[in-house]
Order: structure tokens, then sequence, then C-alpha cells
């Protein structure tokens, strides 16, 4: 079986209390790591000021992962077909267009989780669930405690990075925030961390500049 992807180990790591918003978060941030969501900056007018441009990221859903998981599909429905969204359009479109977030973790990924066999029932692993959920977990302790060494040397950081995949976004906050300053980094990864950091922050948090 293929590693899993962040939003399976968010449920995986605490099957009654986990939160269906960060699961449907990180499903997002899975879908642009993989290329179904593109990212790019733009500059855009700002206020009533034409002459004030700032940077902004906009996200656009460009493919569909093949095959497609009710949760990707999920995540893919909200975004528009014809546009892209700005980070604040996303945020604000979410908190309309789902009232109830733990729908999403009863729904697509309860469903989607049971089909793939890594669950035995709602709040209990199937072993192949343990198996999946300590292989990764043992990954994410091994990168957490090699943070100092990887963020000196360019190779072995790209070869965790690489191991990691999209579970980049499951390292501590303090850890992603040094490699958004690392010059060490692509720009496509750090652009994901933003769109992370935003969503995280429940869309307030520096949303002139990013948003």
């Amino acid at each position: 079986m293929d590693r899993i992807g962040p939003h399976t180990y968010h449920y995986l790591h605490h099957p009654l209390f986990s939160s269906g918003e960060a699961m449907l978060c990180y499903t997002i941030y899975h879908l642009c790591f993989n290329g179904a969501i593109s990212l790019d900056y733009s500059k855009v007018v700002a206020g009533r000021d034409n002459h004030h441009l700032v940077m902004r990221l906009f996200l656009t859903h460009v493919t569909d992962p093949v095959p497609m998981s009710a949760p990707q599909a999920f995540a893919l429905s909200l975004f528009p077909v014809d546009r892209p969204d700005s980070l604040a359009e996303l945020r604000i479109h979410m908190n309309r267009s789902i009232p109830d977030f733990g729908t999403f973790k009863s729904g697509p990924m309860h469903d989607h989780l049971m089909a793939k066999g890594l669950l035995f029932s709602t709040h209990i692993l199937s072993s192949e669930g343990r198996a999946a959920y300590h292989e990764l977990h043992s990954l994410l302790h091994d990168v957490e405690h090699e943070e100092v060494a990887l963020l000196d040397n360019a190779g072995k950081l790209k070869a965790r990075l690489d191991e990691l995949g999209s579970n980049v976004v499951l390292l501590p906050e303090g850890f992603r925030e040094k490699l958004r300053g690392s010059a060490l980094v692509d720009p496509h990864l750090k652009a994901i961390l933003t769109v992370q950091k935003f969503l995280e922050s429940g869309g307030i948090h520096e949303t002139k500049v990013m948003g």
C-alpha cells in the first residue's frame, strides 16, 4: 500500500476527536502538492487606490487525480471551474458552503478509509490502518529530529522532503516556518506552506499579504 496522505493520517491519529475541518484542509494541501490544484502569485490592486498593488496567491483547479477518491472530489468541488480563487475567497467559500465540517469526516473521509481497509469501524483502526499510521508517524519523528542537520544540507533536505511528499504539512509549525524561509526549499512547496498558514489561521492572519 502507498504511504497515506496527511488527511488520512489526521483521521487515524485520533479517530474520535480528529477535526473534519483540518482533514479537509489537509486534502486541499495534498491536491496542491500533487498538481490537481495549481498555485500562482499575481499582482492585484488592493483597496480603492488603483496604484497600490500587492502580490496574492491564487489557487486553480487544473486537473482531476486518477483515480480520484471521495475526499479529493469533495475538496475539488469547492473550487470554481472557470476562474482561480484567492486564499480569502477560498476561506469564505468554505465557511459559507460547509455549515458543519464534521460531515466531511463522517462522510467522504470515513467512507474512503473503510473502503481502503484502514478502519475496522468508525473509531477503530484496522491492522492495515495501524501499520500505515505507524509507518508515517515514524518517518515524521525521524525528520523532526533531523531538523537542524537537514536545514544545513540541501541534498539531505530534498531527499527527506521527497520522502514525506504532501505529509510535509504535518511537521511542527516552527519547522514549517523555517522551510518557508529557506533558500533550499522549492517555491512550490513554500506556496503550499503559505496556503496552510493562511487556512490554519482561520483566514484572518496576514490576510492583506497572503489572501
